[in-house]
């Protein structure tokens, strides 16, 4: 399983939210500095709304450039059976209700979704992979697991069964 590719997709994804971010972030920085957006007395705040959307964009930006730094210094190795989870980490989770899923375990962003058609070809019914880091509850509660081990998700009533790591 060539996890290069995997990792090449979810930077062009990165990449795209990040675009759309600084977009958003152009915008709302023009609407601020806009001489409409002047405020003629106290009550007038669209200005004041508009530049603290342009600064939480920039922050979304700033986050973006961190997580593809993160993604891309992710050193990959192989895991199996035998190889307790860890990051970098490919995860193949089945439901109580036998669904599949696959999880990617990242440094950074988290509930970013990929589609990876390759991955079809190891699971039949999955071709989209969700980015999850170890401080969301399932990533926590994945970490240092091994392939047959059931995890079960407290206060969500969710259990899992680890099928496959890669």
């Amino acid at each position: 399983m060539d996890k290069a590719l995997l990792r090449d997709i979810i930077v062009v994804q990165l990449e795209s939210i990040k675009q759309a971010a600084v977009n958003a972030a152009n915008q709302a920085h023009e609407t601020a500095t806009h001489s409409e957006a002047i405020a003629r007395s106290k009550y007038e705040t669209f200005g004041l709304e508009a530049s603290y959307l342009a600064h939480g964009q920039t922050q979304r930006v700033a986050e973006c450039q961190l997580a593809l730094q993160q993604i891309n210094g992710l050193v990959l190795r192989d895991f199996d059976a035998d190889t307790a989870i860890g990051l970098g980490a490919l995860v193949i989770l089945e439901d109580e209700l036998e669904q599949l899923q696959a999880l990617f375990i990242s440094p950074a962003a988290g509930g970013v979704k990929v589609q990876w058609p390759e991955l079809s070809q190891y699971h039949n019914d999955i071709n989209n992979v969700m980015l999850v880091t170890s401080a969301a509850p399932l990533g926590y509660a994945l970490m240092g697991k091994y392939v047959d081990d059931d995890i079960v998700l407290a206060g969500q009533n969710k259990q899992y069964q680890i099928i496959a790591v890669y």
